[in-house]
């Protein structure tokens, strides 16, 4: 399957060193010893500074990421780049990667250790590792947002407001249940000419699993404002995260 249909889904700073020389002490002058008029003043090591870039650290990641897709990723980003931006600790190149239908595909995991940062990067050539084609935040607790505002664990009512319109649905509890079919020309709609497509996969939230009220599931299309279902504003949230930069001009 082309990963493109996977809908599921810190510069140290160095501190300068002061490098205080020592001075010797000479012996204390006898009491009746008058000091010289003009002694010399004990001398010190000039303070020097290190580098602020110490070898081996040209590829440590800055002291702040923002943690907003798509951010600094593009379709041209591979691993060299993955390495410089986030740190060569925190990707990871695996054959494991999740697809849907149990699928698997290989690519990069960025953060794997983290779940609040992990994120799952997707190539149109996955055995070279180019064409940068997806990447999918799936954690509950991930810091990681898109850049028009929508994060993980925003619930349905609140991407509604934040869109300005209804937005159409498929119906959970199936491998591509969830995904946001249309924004209906809404504030999160995409724009002409945006090489980059964002995307936002709905789930059952905690409230969802005590209530007595029903929400869309099935294979079929659904819109926020189906009287049929009163309380899914509420009842879903924002279970995944995902931008995709189509085409094959990059590879």
């Amino acid at each position: 399957m082309n990963p493109c249909a996977v809908a599921r889904q810190t510069f140290v700073a160095v501190a300068a060193v002061a490098l205080l020389g020592a001075c010797e002490r000479t012996p204390s002058a006898p009491a009746a010893a008058k000091p010289a008029a003009h002694a010399p003043q004990p001398a010190t090591t000039p303070q020097t500074n290190t580098p602020a870039v110490e070898k081996g650290l040209d590829t440590a990641p800055p002291a702040k990421l923002d943690h907003v897709l798509p951010g600094a990723l593009a379709p041209d980003t591979g691993p060299a780049q993955l390495r410089a931006l986030f740190g060569a600790d925190q990707v990871e190149i695996s054959d494991h990667l999740p697809g849907a239908e149990g699928e698997e595909f290989r690519g990069v995991i960025l953060y794997p250790k983290d779940s609040t940062l992990r994120a799952y990067l997707y190539f149109q050539d996955s055995q070279q590792l180019r064409g940068l084609s997806n990447v999918v935040v799936r954690e509950p607790d991930s810091r990681w947002r898109l850049d028009n505002g929508v994060s993980m664990g925003m619930r349905l009512a609140e991407l509604v407001r934040l869109n300005g319109k209804p937005i159409r649905f498929s119906g959970l509890d199936w491998d591509y249940g969830g995904a946001i079919t249309d924004w209906n020309g809404g504030r999160l709609a995409a724009k002409d000419g945006d090489p980059v497509i964002r995307h936002a996969r709905l789930d059952r939230n905690a409230q969802a699993s005590t209530a007595q009220d029903p929400y869309p599931s099935g294979d079929s299309e659904f819109s926020s404002d189906d009287n049929r279902y009163p309380q899914q504003g509420e009842l879903l949230s924002v279970g995944e995260l995902r931008v995709s930069f189509p085409g094959e001009d990059d590879l």
